[in-house]
């Protein structure tokens, strides 16, 4: 059985509503709710994000305190089943949880309205581990612009901005259910972290409000976020939603698994595999798809994308590894937050193709005591780096002058020559190394040269090897790429870090801490699971699954490998931020 970790369920507010807060009883059937003990168990629930919501009869100090209430109904109920549950707030926490055979326990507010315009308010919630914060309920609040709602703000207001921001700072995943598609987008501009929808639906299969655009998909997806289905009937189908609207006259459109599965596949193709979940939504509605009408249904849902043809890898990413990585992104930031230690120095990560957003190099550099500031070159980019300790330039699939795919190129190049300029830790991955090996007077070939695509093993060189980053390869890691070689000829001055087979020029050094690479230390094999068979391919292309299944063999030595190298460009980072300081 896969364990599922759901983004949302209002078990909070339903027992204030019925059992003025209780947690008696649990252990048996509730059969006036969807969620109890028993079919939380069937269902295969290996985590659950309680959601604690406060109905907007309530205003003020009243929705705080309506809050706290439910955030100690979470707190008692772990303290009362503790053989099943377990308070979690990290993904670490989380993933050890479900290894013991109990239900991590994470908390999400529900509703911006809920820190009453005070982010001390919303401090306090993360204290008591609240790991993620929904900017509205149904209604637009002083600073954000609801689906549900009359528009206010044409998105966030500035104090809107203030609030994204400092959920970044304190670890709080930023949750786009409810809000409006223009806050939506306002937040994705903002964040410097991944975000995540909690419960919603595909706008382009049921044309609810609740549901989310495919630009805002394809934007979350980019960057690393996740999307997570709800089973609410009413964003799932569009005659149940038709018949909603209409007054609810005669019968109820029936909605099945079917439909589910639909939202899910749709969310994966425009926002990728690595971006889909499941929200559920359990105890915050009342009607529920046939086949899922409480948490026991889940593995349900999961046979259903089995018989489409979805891998065991892929289900598991639906289930529950995409939530811990987006978890995860933002932990380093949590921990240290709780600690009080939060003067970190800073990284300046240049994005240059929605797709290729940072993942895992973010919570690598977290746990490293590095803090990233990610920014896509089409949303502008910083005038210089004086603020910033250290620069990694991301891939994008063009080519180093190709200005009108990437009209910021010329601001990247700028960017790239001060890091040079300083010899400040840089790193350049694929067109961020070819960038730097073309601004340092290297040559750089005009169209794309050798394709190595799934597990290469990279060389390095006795200079690599003696280099304080590229030296977490070893004599030789098996990586996992897929890019084309462009790098003809080193800048003068250069030293040659590492090769490969087909690929001379694979990592270099610029003066003591500028580094280029064309393998992709960002890529894991749970990347190549949105993969696609190319439209046309290129001698020696190989079928996808063969190259998964490759990947998979070699992840744990690229993963070490890997992350080794980014601790080393971190301990760089770190003695730079010394010297500044």
């Amino acid at each position: 059985m896969i364990p599922v970790i759901d983004g949302h369920n209002d078990l909070a507010w339903a027992r204030r509503r019925r059992h003025a807060l209780s947690t008696q009883q649990l252990h048996e059937l509730v059969a006036e709710a969807h969620t109890d003990i028993p079919r939380l168990q069937a269902g295969g629930v290996g985590g659950q994000f309680w959601s604690v919501w406060v109905d907007s009869s309530l205003e003020g100090a009243a929705q705080v305190t309506a809050t706290l209430e439910q955030i100690d109904f979470v707190h008692r109920l772990v303290q009362d089943y503790p053989e099943v549950f377990a308070f979690t707030r990290t993904s670490h926490e989380a993933r050890t949880a479900i290894r013991q055979g109990r239900i991590a326990s994470l908390i999400g507010v529900e509703g911006g309205a809920q820190i009453d315009n005070s982010l001390g308010v919303l401090r306090q919630y993360a204290r008591l581990g609240a790991r993620y914060m929904t900017l509205t309920w149904n209604h637009t609040t002083d600073w954000a612009d609801a689906a549900t709602d009359a528009p206010r703000h044409g998105g966030l207001s500035e104090f809107g901005r203030d609030v994204v921001r400092e959920m970044n700072r304190i670890g709080m995943l930023v949750d786009l259910a409810h809000v409006a598609p223009s806050t939506m987008r306002d937040a994705i501009a903002t964040s410097i972290r991944p975000v995540m929808v909690s419960h919603s639906g595909a706008a382009a299969l049921c044309d609810h409000p609740r549901n989310v655009p495919d630009d805002v998909l394809a934007a979350i997806g980019a960057g690393g976020g996740i999307v997570m289905v709800a089973f609410v009937p009413t964003f799932l189908s569009q005659q149940r939603r038709d018949w909603h609207v209409a007054g609810e006259v005669g019968t109820p459109p029936e909605v099945t698994i079917a439909h589910v599965a639909d939202h899910i596949e749709h969310v994966r193709a425009v926002a990728g595999v690595h971006a889909v979940g499941i929200g559920a939504d359990y105890d915050g509605t009342d009607a529920m798809p046939t086949g899922l009408e409480d948490v026991s249904g889940y593995q349900r849902l999961l046979d259903e994308l089995r018989r489409r043809g979805w891998s065991e890898d892929e289900l598991q990413a639906l289930a529950f590894r995409n939530a811990l990585r987006v978890l995860e992104a933002s932990d380093a930031d949590h921990l240290a937050f709780l600690s009080g230690r939060q003067d970190r120095p800073r990284v300046l990560i240049v994005v240059n193709a929605d797709g290729s957003g940072p993942r895992r190099l973010l919570s690598w550099l977290n746990a490293a005591g590095v803090r990233a500031d990610v920014r896509h070159g089409a949303h502008g980019l910083p005038e210089n780096l004086e603020s910033y300790d250290g620069l990694v330039m991301l891939g994008g699939g063009m080519m180093p002058d190709d200005i009108e795919k990437g009209p910021w190129l010329p601001d990247e190049r700028r960017l790239a020559s001060e890091a040079i300029e300083r010899d400040l830790p840089t790193l350049g991955i694929c067109l961020g190394g070819q960038l730097l090996a073309q601004i340092a007077g290297g040559e750089v070939r005009e169209s794309y040269g050798v394709k190595e695509r799934g597990s290469t093993v990279i060389t390095t060189t006795s200079d690599g090897r003696d280099d304080a980053v590229m030296s977490g390869l070893g004599s030789a890691a098996p990586l996992i790429e897929n890019h084309q070689d462009q790098i003809t000829v080193l800048p003068p001055d250069a030293v040659l870090l590492a090769s490969s087979e087909g690929v001379a020029i694979q990592a270099f050094r610029i003066g003591a801490h500028v580094r280029g690479v064309q393998f992709h230390p960002e890529v894991s094999a749970d990347d190549l699971l949105w993969w696609s068979e190319p439209t046309d391919p290129a001698p020696g292309d190989r079928p996808v699954a063969d190259l998964v299944a490759e990947a998979l063999r070699v992840d744990e030595q690229n993963t070490a490998a890997c992350q080794a190298l980014v601790r080393g460009f971190a301990q760089e980072v770190r003695e730079a931020a010394g010297i500044r300081a």
